[in-house]
């Protein structure tokens, strides 16, 4: 086991969809070590604790193992966020472990990089569902970098390009954006990818200073461009 000093060990948080788990990850390596997630909908708060501490216990790690919590930051269901937000916060009480907030669309984003490049994507545009007929959507480059800032969109306007890989939940089964079923749910795999990147930046937050991003900091636009804007070269 890695010392504390030393330790590169991440825990990684996902609760800002359906889906509900966390995983470990180690930034040096950059290894997924172990994943545990649960499908159940609306029970975040029964289950985040639990999967938490019993994935530490399979895998023998303390807490204070850990050399950051990795929580995703939205945006994403209210109740998800808040629910994750509060939990990492407890563990990185006087920021031992330090507090990573990793954007959610980014890490999808990131999963997806490999096959838009496999299918010879010029970008990648990313949409989880918000709240009633409304998602979330963002571009990217294919080296994770955004290509603007988060819109609020109707989803009834969401059209496709064949030089954009679409992901996120938004675009499932969406005609004309291509795109793969195992990129249509945010993970804590996918929370972690990003986290390793993030924990080798030293993005790290004080804890108590961490806000994710609720639907309510959205205003709703239209129409939908899925042209990304041009980089400033």
């Amino acid at each position: 086991m890695q010392s504390k000093q030393s330790s590169s060990l991440l825990l990684c948080i996902e609760t800002s969809g359906s889906l509900c788990g966390v995983a470990l990850a180690d930034a040096a390596s950059q290894m997924l070590l172990a994943e545990l997630s649960f499908s159940e909908p609306f029970l975040h708060d029964r289950l985040l604790a639990e999967a938490t501490r019993s994935l530490l216990a399979m895998s023998g790690i303390a807490l204070s193992d850990l050399a950051a919590v990795a929580v995703s930051a939205g945006p994403g269901s209210f109740t998800g966020l808040r629910i994750g937000a509060a939990f990492a916060k407890a563990l990185c009480f006087e920021n031992s472990p330090k507090l990573l907030a990793v954007p959610t669309l980014q890490a999808i984003a990131l999963a997806a990089a490999p096959a838009a490049r496999l299918l010879g994507k010029e970008s990648i545009c990313v949409g989880i569902p918000s709240h009633k007929h409304l998602v979330y959507v963002q571009h990217f480059s294919l080296d994770n970098v955004p290509l603007g800032a988060i819109e609020l969109l109707d989803e009834t306007l969401l059209t496709s390009a064949s030089d954009i890989f679409y992901a996120g939940g938004a675009f499932l089964g969406k005609a004309g954006a291509q795109t793969l079923p195992e990129l249509c749910r945010i993970t804590p795999a996918m929370i972690a990818g990003c986290a390793i990147t993030r924990f080798h930046e030293q993005a790290f937050i004080p804890a108590e200073d961490f806000v994710p991003l609720y639907a309510q900091e959205f205003v709703p636009k239209s129409p939908l461009n899925t042209t990304p804007p041009i980089a400033a070269s």
